[in-house]
């Protein structure tokens, strides 16, 4: 048997060819490896069981930071005439061997790495008194370390990263040239790398240490509970012991009052001690990527680190100075080192104005490795499926492969820009979809220059050059405006996108669906008939949509501020049944100041939420309605066989060919269940998420007997409440839909750059 075998992924400077060789020698395959710049091919030679074997070693194997997104075979005719070329040169196929690379093809996007966490082995060297990395907090190798966060341009070699300035020592260079660290462009040691700098104030005066003096003075403060702003190895983040001191003092630090803060922990045994962890969890946490994972509590800190979550955050070291950190104080607050909703900082002056000059009480523990590409920690949860809230660190820039646009020669270049929360940006061309680190909101001009500096960093690394922009369709958001100006200033076509189309288009792209039911639930997004949607059922062929139905509008005040008052929102839906309300919101509602029609399902949970006076307002986004889920978890969880739901039915009605599904009515329903006194609030809130759930799965099912549609798409921020994720999932799947969720991308906003990019390549 011949087989052409193509491994599509992050593969090269990982050690991935000599892999290929150990594997095809240990199956007995004959053939050659070589290098195709954003993938390698294998022409594999055996017997059928053989080649088979080895395939599927290729799918489930990889040597530590290689990243295999596909495995593709040929078919057997382009085998046999790619094989007939080589024996043409002369060669032979008596073994297995490495050949020469050919030409990094730069009409695709190149596949680069994230940045890799740091590898088993070398944090085994950093922690071996013995070895000559010990104790060295930048240590990294062939398989980890920075990489996107470092970079210049392509290709990477040593000259075009960070590390440029540091000139390796003889010891260092040897190794470069062989062994574990062969061609390793970060490698790097206590002789000749980055070193670790702490300044501080001891009482008035300002005093600098390096190297291990400087690792271990941290500790000690962070013992003392101070607070450290720590360069990690994509910017800066504080850091501080898990108590109600350190804590309140980093929310001061950061505008940050009510949301919980992630901990980092040495190791997997530590997690356990206070986290529920299950067989994926655990994985996630090992992973190259060192997410941050949201798992739910066995034992809590104190009130001030998790406020209300039911979640603790937890992530493992990603270096080795975070190894360093956790070992000589235990669990460690770590935070992005940033004014809540400005982007993370990665330069050293603005570090040292915005926190040390302002503060004596402060820390700063960094090196004099230059960071290029901001990132911050990546965030996930875990039910049947993975689901990103932030993708960032250890995953971007990966690509989403398009399956079905892997022949396509013609599609055009593509540049999408997200939305304005959580932003993130895209380039798309041919059969790949490459998604930015996270940015964040552009209400903050901070982050809006980034997105725009980003932009031309990654246009310049990948040599991109867009056919095609695309943004969405809202006149006023800051992205918008952006694609605008570069659309006039470069005569380039625009094209604009219903929000909620690109919510439910990503879960198509990474899922190869060409047609499906689509419900995007989420807070706000600019609709086609100029109101703010957020409860949309779509219908959705290939780059065009349907909307099928949605819930009934309903009439708010407060203009922008809305979203932050939960409050005012629960008083509008009563104006809505009663045209009763305060003085200031019906004054308002009546004369329409600041008022606007909206089927968000968010500003829906908000007001639940208040009805059942459970929170008045969002400090946070989204704290309202994660509130709201941790009440209807804490009853259904309680150890108490007794538990019966109210019965909550929300009425769906058909007009002007939609389907409209009635929340003033649900609103009046649950404030009834709740004015009887008869019924738990937890009670009530578990029972307004199973009737959401049911109500979804009774609408798609009216449409499916219409458009004979079994596909459905979930998509859209309020899809991150696992409760009502899970519950929908379930009923769907047992009334025979195929339900689809964002699993490469977060189901929120920073996933809609990935639908806007594969509408305009669909569009072609």
């Amino acid at each position: 048997m011949k087989s052409i075998i193509r491994v599509i992924g992050a593969v090269q400077g990982v050690g991935y060819r000599p892999f290929i060789l150990n594997k095809a020698t240990e199956y007995g395959i004959r053939g050659y490896v070589k290098n195709l710049g954003a993938s390698v091919e294998i022409l594999a030679i055996g017997e059928d069981a053989d080649v088979l074997s080895f395939v599927e070693v290729l799918r489930n194997e990889a040597p530590a930071g290689a990243i295999v997104l596909d495995v593709q075979l040929d078919n057997p005719d382009k085998c046999a005439d790619i094989a007939g070329d080589v024996s043409k040169s002369g060669r032979e196929f008596s073994d297995f061997t490495i050949i020469q690379s050919s030409e990094v093809k730069f009409d695709d996007l190149p596949i680069f790495l994230p940045d890799i966490g740091i590898c088993d082995d070398c944090m085994a060297e950093m922690l071996n008194s013995s070895d000559r990395r010990y104790r060295y907090p930048l240590i990294s190798c062939a398989s980890c370390g920075p990489r996107i966060s470092i970079l210049n341009k392509l290709p990477y070699d040593r000259d075009k990263t960070t590390m440029d300035q540091f000139k390796m020592c003889p010891k260092c260079e040897a190794e470069y040239k062989s062994g574990r660290r062969t061609h390793a462009q970060t490698i790097s040691c206590h002789d000749c790398g980055p070193q670790m700098l702490l300044d501080y104030f001891a009482v008035d005066n300002l005093t600098h240490l390096e190297s291990e003096d400087a690792v271990s003075k941290a500790a000690e403060l962070l013992r003392a509970d101070h607070i450290i702003g720590l360069k990690g190895i994509s910017g800066y983040q504080l850091v501080g012991r898990p108590n109600n001191t350190a804590a309140i003092r980093i929310r001061e630090m950061k505008g940050r009052e009510m949301k919980p803060f992630a901990v980092m922990f040495s190791d997997i045994v530590s997690i356990k001690e206070y986290c529920l962890v299950n067989e994926k969890e655990e994985e996630l946490l090992k992973s190259s990527a060192r997410p941050i994972v949201l798992l739910e509590k066995k034992k809590d800190f104190d009130y001030e680190v998790c406020k209300d979550s039911r979640y603790i955050g937890a992530f493992l070291p990603s270096s080795g100075i975070h190894r360093l950190l956790t070992d000589a104080v235990g669990p460690l607050i770590v935070t992005s080192a940033n004014i809540s909703d400005e982007p993370i900082i990665i330069d050293d002056r603005e570090f040292k104005t915005k926190f040390l000059s302002t503060d004596k009480s402060i820390g700063m523990l960094w090196h004099s490795r230059k960071i290029n590409i901001p990132q911050d920690d990546s965030v996930v949860f875990v039910t049947d499926r993975t689901t990103f809230i932030r993708r960032s660190r250890g995953y971007a820039p990966l690509p989403i492969l398009l399956k079905e646009m892997q022949e396509a020669q013609s599609k055009p270049s593509v540049l999408a820009f997200g939305g304005d929360l959580k932003n993130t940006f895209a380039l798309g061309k041919k059969d790949r979809i490459i998604p930015s680190p996270y940015i964040g909101d552009l209400m903050d001009y901070g982050s809006l220059q980034n997105e725009k500096k980003l932009i031309n960093a990654f246009s310049e690394m990948y040599s991109f050059s867009p056919d095609i922009l695309v943004c969405d369709m809202h006149p006023l958001y800051q992205s918008t405006n952006v694609a605008t100006d570069m659309s006039k200033k470069q005569n380039l076509p625009l094209l604009q996108i219903q929000h909620h189309h690109a919510h439910i288009l990503s879960v198509m792209a990474e899922n190869s669906l060409k047609k499906c039911i689509g419900v995007a639930f989420d807070g706000t997004g600019y609709g086609t008939d100029g109101k703010i949607w957020g409860g949309e059922i779509l219908y959705c062929n290939e780059s065009s949509f349907e909307r099928k139905g949605h819930l009934r509008y309903v009439k708010l005040c407060g203009g922008d501020n809305a979203p932050k008052n939960a409050g005012q929102v629960k008083e509008c839906y009563e104006y809505a049944l009663t045209g009763k309300a305060s003085n200031l919101v019906k004054a308002a509602l009546d004369n329409n100041i600041g008022t606007f029609e909206t089927s968000s399902v968010g500003r829906l949970f908000d007001a639940i939420a208040s009805l059942l006076e459970i929170k008045q307002e969002n400090s946070f986004e989204g704290e309202c309605a994660t509130l709201l889920e941790t009440k209807a978890w804490d009853y259904i969880t309680q150890a108490d066989d007794r538990k019966i739901l109210p019965k909550l039915c929300i009425d769906i009605d058909f007009c002007d060919g939609k389907y409209i599904i009635n929340q003033i009515k649900l609103f009046n329903d649950i404030a009834n269940l709740k004015a009887s006194g008869e019924n738990n609030i937890g009670a009530i809130a578990a029972a307004f998420h199973d009737a959401l759930a049911e109500c979804i799965c009774k609408v798609c099912d009216l449409i499916r007997q219409e458009m004979h549609e079994d596909n459905v798409a979930l998509s859209g921020g309020v899809f991150n409440n696992r409760m009502l994720l899970t519950k929908t999932i379930d009923k769907l799947s047992k009334n025979s839909f195929k339900v689809y969720t964002n699993e490469l991308v977060p189901t929120g906003d920073a996933g809609i750059s990935l639908g806007q990019a594969y509408f305009a390549l669909l569009k072609g």
